[in-house]
């Protein structure tokens, strides 16, 4: 049987894509169990005078906020003026992970446009399910 690629990746939004205010933005949970790898796409539109925006991933056991830690090494470099309008993609091992992730940004000074997508690979069964209906495949 052949597959297509939408039945190998699970596709999810780490963050809303959006023109999000200066402070602390956390991504929703993602359950990531049955998976092995992540992809993490940074879409970076323009920051606003001075601003910045950082962002990492973080894990629990739980969906509850407060039980989220910082996954050690995955971290993107600081966008700034200089360097937004662009894509970042970051590879995260999910084996030995714990089962929920999340993507936090911290956009500094002014508003910035961002959003993040978590492309979830390497499933332990296929086909995969996507959240909502694959929108073509030609």
């Amino acid at each position: 049987m052949k597959f297509s690629l939408h039945q190998f990746v699970k596709a999810l939004v780490g963050l809303p894509a959006d023109n999000h205010a200066a402070g602390t933005v956390n991504g929703p949970a993602i359950d990531r169990v049955g998976f092995e790898e992540a992809l993490v796409a940074v879409n970076s539109g323009a920051n606003g005078t001075g601003g910045t925006v950082d962002i990492k991933v973080q894990e629990s056991d739980t969906t509850t906020s407060g039980d989220f830690t910082d996954v050690t090494g995955a971290a993107f470099t600081r966008i700034t003026e200089s360097n937004d309008n662009n894509v970042y993609v970051g590879r995260l091992n999910l084996v030995g992970r714990k089962r929920y992730l999340r993507v936090v940004a911290v956009v500094g000074t002014a508003a910035c446009d961002i959003g993040v997508e978590v492309i979830l690979r390497a499933a332990k069964e296929l086909p995969v399910s996507q959240v909502n209906s694959v929108a073509f495949s030609v």
